[in-house]
């Protein structure tokens, strides 16, 4: 059995930077215990409100194995700083991270898994999250995962 990925945030409840309130950034993402022979990173982030189903807010893939992955990656297709990635569309119709946004007096956790794979995935920028989960099948060597929760 392959090691788990441990993957961290350095928070447990989002600060407002890392909400639509705020700047709508990405937050930074730490890994580790990444084995050698892996060769990209992927993360899937689902929003699940206290009132609604989970949606889908973050698909990004063929990220180096890297020990994190920073903050504020730009919502474009194809990113080349401040790393190398390539990004898929979120369930709310948009490239790139949707940030948590929760309704006053309501509250968001979010799920954070990262895959560690041993290629890089042959994906067309814009891909849904389905897609992406199908490209890895059969090439993800560990995963790992963290959750935050946002409130309104």
């Amino acid at each position: 059995m392959k090691p788990k990925l441990v993957v961290k945030l350095d928070f447990e409840e989002f600060p407002a930077e890392y909400t639509c309130g705020g700047t709508n950034r990405s937050p930074p993402i730490r890994i580790e215990g990444i084995l050698p022979n892996i060769k990209s990173l992927a993360v899937l982030a689902t929003a699940s409100p206290e009132d609604g189903p989970s949606r889908v807010a973050w698909v990004i893939w063929n990220l180096p194995a890297v020990e994190e992955i920073p903050a504020g990656i730009p919502a474009e297709e194809t990113i080349e700083s401040p790393l190398h990635a390539i990004q898929g569309r979120n369930d709310f119709g948009a490239l790139g991270y949707r940030a948590p946004c929760p309704e006053a007096g309501t509250g968001e956790a979010y799920l954070f898994r990262v895959y560690a794979l041993d290629l890089d995935l042959s994906l067309e920028p814009g891909a849904t999250w389905e897609e992406m989960v199908r490209a890895m099948e059969g090439s993800i060597n560990q995963t790992g995962e963290v959750i935050a929760f946002a409130t309104g």
